[in-house]
């Protein structure tokens, strides 16, 4: 497992991107090796990151309060949608075999990429003209 989590909190830190985009692969292919069903391979990985997500956001937002970095009001209205949000996701995730998962998180994954790529073109497009 160290073997996972020392990349998985690298790539986290050095991209500033949640941890489950990196966690979910590393813990895919931990599972794998270790021969888990593969009808539960997916759902094991996304659950295993989500629970890793939680504990390290408590412990996120516990520091960044320290520092009277942290805006509740925000959280009271925002965190109610993502709480939405999460009961919805995992209900679907619940509701879908391995395969789909599998395939639904990688386009997602795919879509994000894309995203990111696109609009850091349209940046530097915006740079040579002015």
């Amino acid at each position: 497992m160290m073997a996972a989590a020392v990349p998985v909190g690298f790539f986290a830190g050095f991209f500033g991107i949640g941890g489950g985009l990196i966690s979910v692969p590393f813990l895919f292919f931990v599972f794998e090796a270790f021969n888990v069903d593969k009808d539960y391979l997916m759902h094991l990985s996304v659950g295993t990151a989500f629970s890793i997500t939680i504990l390290t956001a408590t412990a996120s937002v516990l520091t960044h309060r320290k520092y009277n970095a942290v805006d509740f009001n925000i959280i009271k209205n925002y965190g109610t949608f993502v709480i939405i949000g999460v009961f919805s996701g995992t209900l679907m995730a619940a509701l879908m075999n391995t395969k789909t998962l599998l395939f639904f998180f990688s386009a997602v994954v795919f879509f994000f990429g894309a995203y990111l790529l696109l609009q850091s073109e349209k940046k530097k497009k915006i740079k040579k003209k002015i």
